[in-house]
């Protein structure tokens, strides 16, 4: 008999329904071409993380985890591996990123093998995750020691009281966190953290971190 899920359990289910089978949000087509202001945002989050992934991006291997349409992915080296939930959000990430490796993936069941990989991106994805430590831990055992994760999410601020405004996003997205400082930091606390700063407009979290 197959065990009863508990709340908790059925309502990250129910969120993750939401991407698999509603959400249809193309991040390159809102970045590429003016969409509403929500471009610039994206077009923001776009140029700090190239920065970033320059900077600090080590190893051969990378991995994007939870890549949507490969606003970021296009970004990264050859053979560089995206997954993601949505299956609408394969082709597209595909045609944006031609070099990489795309498929269907949980953040938080990563099948790859231990020590894999020698840099992550992580981006506007754990204000998705009703338990973003999930998605993290396996991040941490799929990171290679002294590997790094490059991420952003949303920070508490009053930007995002007006998100209603947007045209573009789906307004019955069920969950969406912002993180205060203290939040991320704890989310974080497996890690070595090398970078931690609010951008645009102090609206989201850039941060990078090492697995020691």
């Amino acid at each position: 008999m197959r065990r009863p899920l508990r709340a908790d359990e059925a309502y990250n289910e129910y969120v993750k329904d939401f991407y698999r089978k509603i959400e249809d949000y193309d991040w390159n087509e809102v970045t590429d071409n003016f969409k509403g202001l929500e471009s610039f945002l994206h077009r923001s989050r776009e140029q700090r993380l190239r920065a970033l992934i320059k900077q600090y991006g080590r190893g051969e291997h990378y991995l994007d985890v939870g890549c949507g349409t490969g606003l970021i992915l296009r970004h990264l080296p050859a053979g560089a591996i995206g997954i993601d939930l949505n299956p609408r959000h394969i082709d597209r990430a595909r045609n944006y990123a031609p070099q990489a490796s795309i498929e269907i993936g949980d953040a938080e069941h990563l099948r790859f093998s231990d020590r894999q990989f020698s840099t992550v991106v992580c981006t506007e994805v754990l204000e998705h995750l009703v338990h973003p430590e999930y998605a993290l831990s396996e991040i941490y055992r799929v990171l290679q020691p002294g590997g790094v994760l490059i991420g952003s999410t949303p920070r508490q601020a009053l930007l995002w009281r007006f998100r209603f405004l947007s045209s573009t996003h789906h307004h019955n997205e069920p969950f969406h966190n912002e993180f205060s400082h203290q939040e991320l930091i704890t989310l974080l606390s497996g890690f070595q953290i090398y970078l931690f700063q609010a951008g645009f407009f102090r609206a989201n979290w850039y941060f990078v971190a090492e697995k020691q």
